[in-house]
Order: C-alpha cells, then structure tokens, then sequence
C-alpha cells in the first residue's frame, strides 16, 4: 500500500486547523452548557424582594430616564433601577426599557397617564398588595397640585403646578398646559412631564417604604360625584352602562 509523505509545512497547517476545529467547537459547547454548569439564576416566585428605597434617588433617577424614553420607562426605572443596586437579582433580569411602549398615554394615545402605568408595574412587581397602593397612587395623582419636584439640573425652568382631576393622560397634560400657557408639545410641557414622572415615582416609594415597614394607610377619598353617579350608572344602578373610580365630572355635566 502506498503511502504518501506529509511534509513539515502540511503536517503544521493540518495540526493547526484541528486545533481551530477543537476551539470553536469547544466554544459552541461552552455556550450551550453555560448556563447548566454555571447554575441558571431561576426568576424567583412573585413578588420579588423589596428594599427600603430613597425616594429622593427614586425621583431624580426618574428625571433623567423620562428623558432618556419617557413617562412610562421613567418612573418603572426609576423604581426598579434603584432596586437593581440596593438588591441586584432578580431585578438584573429585567429590561427596563420594555416600558417604552407607554410614553404619552401608550404610543401617543393619551390614555392612561405613564407615570401610573410604570409605577404600577413596579409596586405590582413586589407586593401582592398592588391593589391598595395602585389605588392610592392613582387616587393622589389626581388631587395634588403638581409638578412638586426640582431637579438638581432642569433642562428647562418651569413655575406652573396643576391639580389634573383624572389620571388621563390627555386631561393632565390639557389642564397643565390651560393652567401655564405653553402647548402641549413645547419644550416646557415635556419638562413638566419629567418632573411629574419624578414626583409619581418617588410617592410609590414612599407608599411601598411605608407597607414594608406595616405603617401604610390609605388617604385619598373618591369625591362624592364617584358614588353619586355610580348608584344609576354603576353595576347596581337602574341604569347600569357604567363602572370606574374616576371623578364623573370631569368629563360630564352633571344632571338631576
């Protein structure tokens, strides 16, 4: 039998093309076992681990992400990425930008205010309680003179607080506007916008902060229109074509 002779130069690039062979292949394993050899980190049971927070890191944290993607993702980092330092996993695990989706009421639709909606998704995150702390979240909201917050480094001086009534996005932003003079797509109104996003991150802090200690009690009240209206309108009414917590005279004219 005929044997063929290798010379040196063929016998190194051959040995060397096995030795890539072994890396990459090696490199392929490596990727798929990883997980399994280092112990996948399993997402913990809801609800996640909560921590005293700062509300004033919470709020200036919010500032800065509105502007980085908006309300929604503002307060929900705001919260969250303050809880990514203080407790680490699980909350490493989640991208916040998710949140994104509901800058201006959800992709511009004016709905439900962003700052509500991240806030919620970051106090449903850690308490099986969400419901109250949702409620008297949404319930401030409404009835409190705001932008409160001053950030340390304004991208635009504003003066003008407003007491928005509802938690629609639309109607808050419309009342402020009425309220301070500028349009609603001005440098100024976004201002506004971050701020609140900051004064509504930081009070779901200070909510959350007082449930983990047991010191939480509910302060807002539904004004009287809410009950007054539902007993027709409600589930329970004669007339029975409506259900909510917002105050009906907001957008309706009362009648006897």
């Amino acid at each position: 039998m005929a044997v063929k002779k290798l010379s040196r130069r063929r016998l190194l690039s051959d040995a060397g093309k096995v030795a890539a062979g072994a890396v990459i292949g090696a490199g392929i394993l490596d990727v798929g076992l990883r997980p399994r050899a280092l112990g996948a980190e399993k997402v913990p049971e809801w609800p996640w681990p909560y921590a005293k927070l700062d509300p004033d890191a919470v709020a200036e944290r919010a500032y800065e992400a509105y502007y980085e993607r908006g309300c929604m993702y503002g307060t929900f980092e705001g919260i969250v990425g303050e809880l990514r330092e203080k407790v680490g996993y699980p909350y490493t695990l989640i991208p916040t930008k998710m949140m994104t989706y509901g800058v201006g009421g959800v992709v511009g639709w004016s709905t439900l205010c962003g700052t509500l909606n991240g806030s919620s998704a970051a106090i449903n995150l850690v308490t099986k309680d969400y419901d109250t702390i949702v409620n008297e979240l949404m319930g401030w909201y409404t009835v409190t003179p705001m932008p409160i917050y001053k950030p340390q480094n304004p991208r635009v001086e504003i003066k003008t607080s407003s007491v928005s009534g509802s938690p629609i996005c639309h109607v808050s932003v419309t009342k402020w506007c009425e309220a301070a003079g500028y349009k609603s797509m001005s440098p100024e109104r976004k201002e506004r916008c971050g701020r609140l996003a900051a004064d509504v991150a930081a009070h779901a802090a200070e909510l959350l902060n007082q449930l983990a200690a047991g010191a939480f009690a509910a302060a807002y009240t539904a004004p009287a229109s809410v009950s007054e209206c539902l007993a027709c309108h409600g589930p329970d009414g004669t007339v029975g074509n409506t259900f909510g917590k917002m105050d009906c005279l907001m957008c309706h004219k009362p009648h006897g």
